[in-house]
Parts: C-alpha cells; structure tokens; sequence
C-alpha cells in the first residue's frame, strides 16, 4: 500500500510537471492578423516591410543619411556586392571573399569593391602590434640589406634574424652574414624571395597547414622570433616605423595607435636604452614624419606587456607605464597585455598589479587597452578575461571574438561606449574562424555596437594597412543591402573611438570630412 501510495504521487508529480511543459501557447494557424481579420497582399506586404526596415535600421551605419554623389557610389558598391553573393547563392558556387585570406587575397585585389576602398580615407587603425606592420617586402629589401645583419637555419627551416658586431657561437643555428649569403647566391632576386616566403606566415595556407588555433599561432610566434632581434635595433626600428608610416599614409589611413614593448631597445654595440627612450623614438619619427605630411595625424603607443611573464615584471611595467604616461600624456596612451589568451596567464592572475593604479593619485591614473575574448572557450578563465577588462576599466576591448556569448557584457559595453577592435583577417588566420561570415562579431554589427576595424598584424600576412580587413568585413560580416554607409561609420567609429583628446578628435574628423568629399567624387567619376 506504501509502495502504491507513493507511485501514485510521483505519477501525480510527472503528469503536473509534464501540464507546465506542454501548455504552450500557440499561434493560431494564421498570419499575424491585422486589427482581428486577415491582412490582404498589399496589407502584408507594408507590414513585412515595416518590419525588414526596423531591422535594417539597427544595423550599423543604417543611421547615417548619404547625399547625392554617396548614393551613387553606394549604388557602384552594392551592385557588384550583390552580384558576387547572388552568384555564390543561387549558382552554387564558392563565396571567394570568405575564404581562407591565403586563397582570396589575389582574387578580392582584381574587384572594383576592393579598388575602392583601397581609395577610400579610413580614419585610423587601432589595433596594431610594432612586429608586424611593414611590409615584407621592404622589410627584405631594406633591413636585410644593412651592415652587420646575420642569419641562421634553426632545425625546423626557418630563417632567423639578428645583428650583431661578431656573431655568438651558435651550433644550433649558425650565423651567417646575410650580405655574404646573397652574393653567393645564383640569382639576388630569388635569395630575397626565398627569405620573403620563408618569413610569410601566409606561405602557405594557415587554414589547411595548422590544425587549429595552437598550431597556427605556433608559427605565428616563430614569425616574431624571425623577424624581432632586428627590430629591437633602435636605428632599425626608427627607420621601420618610418616606413610603417608611409605605408599607412599611402593606404589612405590619417591615424595610428601602436602596441609595443616600450623598452629594451639596444644599439649594435650592446646599449640598453631605457623606455622613455623608446616613447621618445616613436614620437619624434611620429613627428618627423607629420612634418612632411600635412594631412597624417600621424601615431601614439600603447605598452604591451606579455601574458606569461611573472605578476612581479608586470608590476614594474605597470609602474613604468604610469611614469611614460606622466612623462609623456599626449602620445603615451596607456597598456596592454598581449600574447596568446588561451594557454596563458588571464587578466585575474595580475590582479593586484593591475589595481595598482587605481591606489595611488588620479595623477597616475594609467588607462587600459585589454586584448580580451580571443577565444573560443566560453565559460573558461581566458572567457571571463572580458568580465575583468571591464571591471579593470579597459578604453577599448581587443578582439572581443567572445562577446557575443555574453548578454550582460555586451549590454555593458553597449551602455558604456567601449569599442570592440574587430581584426577579421587575423581572427581566421589563427583559428578563431574560418567562414568570416560566420564571424562571432557579426551579431553586434548588425545591432550598432561601438566597434572598430583593424589588421592586428598585417605584415605577416602580407596583407595592406587596412583595405584588405575593410574589404572582408564589408563583404563577410554585413549583408547584401549594407553598402556604402557601412564603410563610412567604420571610419568615423576609428576616429571617435580613439585615444585623441576632443581638440584633436575634432580636427582629425573635420581632416577625415575633407578627404571623404574629395573620395566620393572622385570615387563616382572613376567607377560608374
């Protein structure tokens, strides 16, 4: 009777837990009716459309009103737009711009989008690292040509790079002088071709030679080691940086924000300089190259400390950076840590490092540019380095790939303003992504959040400044009707979200203004 007794209750139980489940209300098998009767054709349609344009009119961009010549050249832009996506759709066939970067790169430089864009002012770039943003080219050309540079072939084939007065013993890795290697070659051209494509991480194609995110940033990380000991030469660099600049200017970029060391740049006799030193060198090529560009806003810097070194090191890097930020608070801007999110050490492990600004005077208030969400690992330490970033009060968020997976975060970053730096090349190039319509970011995009563009690393991917993640995230993470307005508010936003103080946001945008006018007509008169 005992044992009945209770069957009966947990059948009871079920059958009531199973009424909660199942009593669902349900729509009617009708469309949504219009004022309690059905809707007629035309009806619908209105409404369908009332609908479709709320919707477009959260997407990012969809706010700003184009003029006449804008019109036209969004009409230029979204007619080849739509004929490269209906070819793909309805024909089947493959969608070139969302492949691998390795396997599209050729083909996106022959469209007239790309082409475009490339003259296009794109306002700055945001999210850059000091390693990778010359070109191979020149960096083969140039660097490679000096006085004193050596080269060695470490086990795994790779070529390494340094310079030195009288090379170190190395049987590992024996140092040659480049100089001599060259001559000795059948032919200069191919030698520098060899050593080009034996430094390019895009040699071959990331998304089929790495397994995943790991591996590719494996070789990512032997890029930095390939090409870094000369470019912690403090005449190397100087003259890097200047060419970087160029580059930038020549991709129609106005501005520039910079993650680097700061410090540890040496001479080829074994000076040391200290980091104001090395802000100082930014700043006076940042200057120098202003003076002979008129319309270049020209650069600011960003310390980068590296997520394995111990909380100790990270500590006096934060003091060093509250003493270039005092030094220097026109062109310092503030840290960042940097490296690999995934196997690392996340923003919690330096807590107390971290916080350490906010103890001391609003005179040593140090701002921050936290890398955060570079992963896919949701729920994990690496994940919650978002929760941290922003309760550290980060400027602006790295990559944020992770956002999306986090409501309450990203009503936060929304609510507050803090822009995101999208860099789409990269993110598929290491294995966050291989579709980029398929993007984590695209949902934020499609909703008007505070984000921004950028290229990460576009020298080791031989990649442009800017156009070519410009032209990825116009084609991949927004949609076949998002045309030229698009465009213009991912320039606007690298320049409202940018470290510049108002004065200089003001004369950037008013710089930026001129240089779109003059763009679109010109644009117009080029490609109808």
């Amino acid at each position: 009777m005992v044992v009945t007794a209770v069957a009966t209750i947990v059948v009871i139980a079920a059958l009531a837990t199973a009424a909660i489940v199942l009593n669902v209300q349900h729509a009617d098998a009708t469309p949504v009716r219009n004022k309690g009767r059905g809707y007629n054709t035309e009806e619908y349609m209105a409404a369908r459309q009332r609908l479709l344009s709320k919707e477009q009119k959260r997407a990012l961009g969809a706010e700003l009103q184009l003029n006449k010549n804008e019109l036209q050249l969004n009409n230029i832009l979204l007619k080849e737009k739509k004929e490269i996506m209906e070819n793909s759709r309805l024909d089947r066939l493959t969608y070139t711009p969302a492949l691998s970067f390795f396997k599209s790169k050729e083909w996106i430089e022959k469209t007239t989008t790309f082409k475009i864009i490339r003259k296009m002012p794109k306002g700055a770039a945001l999210h850059l690292h000091e390693p990778a943003i010359t070109s191979l080219d020149w960096f083969v050309k140039n660097l490679t040509y000096r006085e004193n540079i050596y080269m060695c072939t470490d086990k795994d084939g790779f070529i390494l790079l340094n310079i030195f007065l009288t090379p170190p013993q190395n049987p590992d890795c024996v140092w040659k002088l480049v100089k001599e290697e060259r001559m000795a070659a059948t032919s200069v051209e191919l030698f520098d071709a060899k050593l080009r494509q034996n430094i390019s991480f895009l040699s071959t194609d990331p998304l089929t030679k790495y397994s995943g995110t790991n591996s590719a940033w494996d070789r990512f990380n032997k890029y930095f080691e390939q090409v870094g000991s000369l470019l912690f030469n403090a005449p190397l660099l100087r003259d890097y940086f200047q060419q970087a600049l160029q580059e930038f200017w020549e991709d129609n970029v106005q501005y520039i924000e910079l993650r680097g060391a700061m410090f540890g740049y040496t001479e080829v006799d074994g000076t040391i300089h200290d980091t104001a030193y090395g802000v100082e060198l930014y700043k006076n090529a940042s200057e120098e190259f202003i003076s002979k560009h008129a319309d270049f806003l020209g650069a600011k810097v960003i310390m980068s400390g590296l997520r394995f070194k111990s909380e100790g090191v990270i500590r006096n890097e934060v003091l060093q950076a509250i003493s270039m930020r005092r030094k220097f608070p026109d062109f310092f801007l503030g840290y960042d840590l940097v490296a690999q999110e995934d196997p690392l050490n996340p923003l919690l492990f330096y807590l107390d490092a971290l916080l350490y600004p906010t103890l001391r005077s609003l005179d040593d208030a140090l701002p921050y540019f936290f890398h955060a969400g570079e992963t896919k690992w949701e729920g994990t330490d690496v994940d919650e380095n978002l929760l941290d970033a922003l309760l550290l009060n980060t400027t602006r968020i790295g990559h944020g790939y992770a956002l999306a997976k986090h409501p309450e975060l990203a009503d936060f970053v929304k609510s507050r303003g803090i822009a995101v730096e999208v860099n789409p090349i990269s993110n598929q190039l290491l294995g966050l992504v291989s579709d980029l319509r398929n993007h984590a970011i695209v949902p934020l995009l499609a909703d008007d959040f505070p984000l921004v563009i950028s290229s990460d690393d576009p020298a080791a991917w031989e990649a442009l400044p800017l156009t070519h993640d410009f032209f990825v995230a116009f084609m991949d993470l927004s949609g076949q009707d998002v045309g030229l307005g698009f465009l213009k508010k991912l320039a606007i936003n690298s320049l409202k979200y940018s470290a510049l103080n108002t004065f200089e946001k003001e004369a950037a945008l008013s710089l930026w203004q001129s240089k779109w006018d003059t763009f679109v007509t010109e644009a117009v008169a080029e490609f109808s």
